[in-house]
């Protein structure tokens, strides 16, 4: 074999290399999209900070249980997205938003629940909030399952996504929005939509719930 030959068949070899087996199958699955919906807070409370339970000059805390919720801005590949922007926002116990679009006058308003945080992850992509678990509210026919909305800005990557507390099959198969939301991809429902719920394992609210949810960008 000529050396132009051997050179040639190496280059080509280089080209079509394949990647190592498992490599594909080892990125993580990123988070869906979804939809925005009607009572983002367009109006900011004065206070955004990473605790939604306590509000300055108030004597009485949010009324519900606390959670609270971490987890990860993550590539597909599992590394993480440093300095990633998050905006949350959700209802109280109640089911309410704090939004004056909310015209479910028969669930309250809670004054002490603050409902909107704005935070900066850490350079590991680490974030962390103090909130209460939301309670589900109508929509039509039907009920929203309890769910937190986040708003995620990565470095190339833009993502409007929900993450859902554990709740019953027939809670979720009836909530339309988390249905149109899926576009199909709900037999099964998948399993990065949800947070992980551990009792007790909470490191700022003793006793408190911790809710594990990672939120992976498709392109960081």
């Amino acid at each position: 074999m000529t050396l132009e030959r051997r050179t040639f068949l190496k280059a080509l070899g280089t080209v079509f290399l394949l990647p190592a087996p498992g490599a594909l199958a080892d990125q993580l699955r990123p988070s869906l999209p979804m939809d925005l919906g009607p009572f983002y807070p367009v109006e900011k409370p004065l206070e955004q900070d990473a605790d939604l339970t306590r509000l300055k000059g108030h004597t009485s805390r949010a009324k519900g249980e606390v959670i609270e919720v971490t987890g990860r801005v993550l590539r597909i590949d599992g590394t993480p997205v440093p300095k990633a922007r998050l905006e949350l926002w959700q209802a109280n116990a109640a089911g309410r938003y704090h939004h004056h679009g909310d015209d479910h006058a028969q669930l309250p308003i809670d004054p002490d629940f603050q409902g909107y945080a704005l935070q900066e992850a850490d350079g590991d992509g680490r974030f962390r909030f103090l909130t209460i678990k939301p309670g589900a509210y109508p929509a039509g026919q039907h009920l929203r399952s309890p769910h937190i909305h986040f708003d995620v800005e990565g470095k190339y990557t833009r993502l409007v996504t929900q993450m859902y507390l554990p709740a019953a099959p027939e809670m979720l198969a009836q909530d339309v929005v988390l249905q149109h939301d899926l576009w199909g991809q709900n037999n099964p429902i998948p399993q990065n939509i949800f947070g992980k719920l551990t009792p007790g394992a909470s490191t700022a609210e003793k006793g408190a719930t911790l809710c594990e949810f990672d939120i992976v960008l498709e392109n960081g």
